[in-house]
């Protein structure tokens, strides 16, 4: 590891950790209504995106597997906004 991926890492490393504390701090002062259901999920799509790109190397990796993993999150986040929308549709 090279002195400039290590601090790429570090960099990185602080933007998840502030990724994870605006989302408590979102749920914390807001509680759990459906906007902030759909805020946390879209802040978790990115932190799945930095670590995979960032810490597990994946930046040059082949189109087909980046493709693969950055849907897996994608299509469960929108299956549970998918989700929370019946949910808001069938309660009324």
């Amino acid at each position: 590891m090279t002195h400039h991926n290590e601090r790429r890492l570090r960099n990185i490393w602080a933007v998840l950790i502030a990724i994870v504390l605006s989302g408590m701090a979102v749920m914390a002062v807001w509680g759990g209504t459906a906007l902030v259901t759909a805020a946390l999920l879209v802040l978790a799509v990115i932190k799945c995106r930095l670590v995979a790109m960032d810490f597990m190397g994946l930046r040059q990796a082949p189109a087909g597997l980046l493709f693969g993993l950055l849907a897996w999150p994608v299509t469960l986040a929108l299956l549970a906004v998918a989700k929370l929308a019946m949910s808001m549709v069938l309660s009324v």
